[in-house]
């Protein structure tokens, strides 16, 4: 079945989550512009979707970089003549403890998971509501709900992700732009690949990306999943501080030297 978005944009597209999205949106009939700082991932992606009768455009993009993040999304717009829907789901993480803390790391992790986003809503929203209409889905995580340990730096900038794009729903619905936000759980990728702790649930990229597409054809305000792992968040947020840091505490898992 063909999605209802014609013209889609998908930032981090060339690895993970973002490329099985590329390819799950190109099934679906959608014209493309990949844009991630691979381009020659990106390259051989869009070479591939074009070869099997597809429309797809490429750019190297750093999300980290405001300049860049205005190019591509012009370069989008020549490419495209309108953006339906703007993925933005470039991401960082990894282990962080607080006896190597790095203020530097911190700020890169916010540099892509946070301003990555905040950059995009920037250039994005005078275009669509030019347009007068259009979808953009930011990708955060379920990890968003609370400080845990060794992970700070990627808990805090997604749960600062998720409430941007919480603000931007509120605000845009009456301009007919919505705002998505995406909370998955742990897909397999080079990113949780360096996770320390067993990952329950872990999913495929592919079946993370059907779910979203599901989810953002559906019009939902918020994807997220999978449901044991929402569940479980939902009661991590709410229990207490002497409970949440005792299980911590708990679950920690010893350090990789």
């Amino acid at each position: 079945m063909k999605s209802k978005y014609n013209n889609v944009v998908i930032f981090g597209a060339s690895q993970g989550i973002g490329k099985a999205l590329a390819f799950e949106y190109a099934k679906h009939g959608c014209n493309l512009v990949l844009l991630s700082r691979n381009e020659n991932s990106l390259m051989k992606i869009t070479e591939k979707i074009n070869s099997s009768g597809g429309k797809c455009f490429y750019k190297k993009c750093d999300v980290t970089i405001k300049d860049d993040v205005k190019t591509s999304i012009e370069f989008a717009l020549s490419s495209l003549a309108n953006i339906d829907l703007a993925i933005v789901n470039s991401g960082l993480g990894g282990p962080n403890w607080m006896d190597e803390f790095s203020s530097s790391d911190y700020i890169k992790s916010f540099e892509v998971n946070t301003f990555g986003i905040a950059y995009a809503l920037e250039i994005l929203i005078p275009i669509m509501k030019k347009q007068g209409y259009g979808t953009i889905a930011g990708v955060t995580s379920l990890a968003d709900v609370r400080g845990y340990g060794g992970s700070s730096s990627y808990s805090s900038s997604k749960a600062a992700a998720s409430i941007l794009l919480e603000a931007a729903r509120v605000e845009l619905k009456k301009d007919n732009i919505k705002v998505i936000t995406v909370r998955p759980g742990f897909v397999k990728t080079a990113m949780t690949d360096k996770n320390e702790f067993k990952m329950p649930f872990l999913m495929q990229p592919e079946k993370a990306a059907g779910k979203i597409y599901r989810g953002i054809e559906k019009g939902k305000s918020v994807v997220q999943f999978p449901w044991t792992i929402v569940l479980g968040t939902r009661i991590v947020k709410i229990i207490p501080n002497w409970i949440y840091d005792f299980g911590m505490n708990l679950v920690r898992p010893k350090k990789k030297k």
